[in-house]
């Protein structure tokens, strides 16, 4: 698994570990996990674990994905979404029980959006995992975190 770093740079050597041990000294946390993407020369992703301080800002790691250019904009969404899958199911293995962890997909509910050619079928995919979904505009972690580090 590709490591996941800090805002400065700095890599974490095991994502599962630091999620838990941020976890146990941050009780009140709360954690979302997102997928942004941008077509350059190759297609960028980037997916970030969100630790949101209630009323007190964010943590965030990110790791960042260099990949052949999408063929199409369905086949890029659905790249986000399986990689904002694969993070959620190994971290979700690290959070206490009561922990909820919450995905935030990167999708429009709105038709009039070009994301929204996934957005049904890539909802009831991680409803159907367990996760809690969150889809724009509320998907601060994808729409606002992952964006900013693309």
């Amino acid at each position: 698994m590709k490591k996941f770093r800090l805002y400065c740079g700095e890599v974490i050597p095991d994502v599962g570990l630091y999620v838990k041990q941020y976890v146990k000294e941050n009780s009140e946390v709360e954690v979302y996990i997102g997928t942004d993407s941008a077509d350059r020369r190759e297609t960028i992703y980037v997916t970030t674990i969100v630790f949101r301080h209630p009323g007190n800002g964010a943590h965030v790691i990110f790791r960042k994905e260099y990949e052949k250019k999408s063929p199409d904009l369905f086949t890029k969404l659905w790249r986000e979404v399986e990689k904002t899958n694969e993070i959620a199911h190994h971290v979700r293995k690290y959070l206490p029980s009561e922990k909820i962890l919450t995905v935030d997909l990167d999708l429009n509910s709105l038709s009039r959006h070009a994301s929204n050619i996934a957005h049904d079928a890539a909802r009831g995919y991680m409803i159907g995992q367990g996760f809690n979904v969150r889809t724009k505009p509320q998907a601060y972690s994808a729409s606002r975190a992952a964006d900013h580090l693309l």
